[in-house]
């Protein structure tokens, strides 16, 4: 009797993954097979898979809206900020979750204000801030906005997971000789590869997809990302669907492939850093 009851839990588990995966798997099946059709055809049978595929829409689209060179705008600005965003949020976090003083925990009240303050709200003073630095229309004013922008939510979960970490291995690495830096760099910075990974796709996704500060900042041809670009297909009276799809595929293929790549660690790194801690 309790045989058949595992049976059927397993069998009904099985049913909800195979549901959900329909559910999640069914937009992606409707992007692609709108990339693949001319505006007539989207307008006759949005998802049908009749009318044959246009494969020369990605081309036309690639072509009309400069894409390649959007393309390398949003990863070398995407690249650098998530680099910078690690490697800094790891070391201020060392620090704040190492020491238990009232300037550790002024220090991590403030970066947690962070998480609560919209950038919207600062668009004015950026702009008279990014124009006093002459950084406006700079791929290095948006990176610096993304870095720091960025540094709430890393400190938050970077300082939550290192909480979790034993302070025998630091101990054990001063008596050996270690200094500060050479512990962080040594011990701490290897152990930290599962938040690391679900800091890389949270703040890679983030600035990969945003719209805001790329339209406002980097608002010419040359500079302008790939959300920009998609947003070129769009008019006022009328959007150039068959060609704006195909970008969009393109779009989410990289943030796909990184999330398969370092899914194994996300969800280990977000529950270590924010249960644990």
């Amino acid at each position: 009797m309790m045989r058949t009851t595992s049976i059927w839990k397993s069998y009904i588990r099985w049913a909800i993954v195979a549901l959900l995966s329909v559910f999640y798997l069914y937009p992606l099946y409707m992007l692609t097979v709108l990339s693949l059709k001319t505006n007539e055809q989207m307008f006759a049978s949005a998802f049908g898979l009749k009318g044959g595929f246009h494969f020369t829409n990605y081309v036309e689209a690639w072509t009309r809206s400069n894409f390649g060179q959007a393309l390398f705008n949003s990863s070398l600005i995407s690249i650098v900020s998530v680099s910078f965003i690690i490697l800094f949020g790891a070391m201020a976090s060392y620090p704040l979750a190492r020491r238990s003083g009232k300037l550790s925990v002024l220090l991590s009240l403030f970066f947690v204000v962070g998480l609560i303050v919209p950038v919207q709200l600062n668009l004015i003073p950026l702009f008279k801030m990014m124009n006093s630095l002459q950084l406006n229309q700079s791929q290095l004013g948006v990176i610096l906005l993304y870095i720091s922008f960025g540094m709430p939510l890393t400190i938050f979960l970077f300082s939550s997971f290192m909480r979790s970490l034993p302070m025998e291995l630091e101990e054990a690495a001063q008596i050996d000789g270690s200094s500060s830096v050479g512990i962080f760099f040594k011990i701490l910075l290897p152990l930290l590869k599962p938040v690391a990974a679900s800091v890389l796709i949270l703040q890679f996704l983030h600035i990969w997809n945003d719209f805001f500060l790329p339209v406002v900042f980097l608002n010419t041809d040359s500079l302008r990302t790939v959300q920009v670009a998609v947003y070129s297909f769009s008019g006022r009276y009328s959007n150039d669907w068959a060609h704006m799809f195909p970008m969009i595929v393109i779009c989410v293929a990289p943030v796909m492939l990184l999330y398969i790549f370092l899914q194994r660690y996300i969800i280990s790194g977000i529950m270590s850093g924010a249960v644990k801690g």
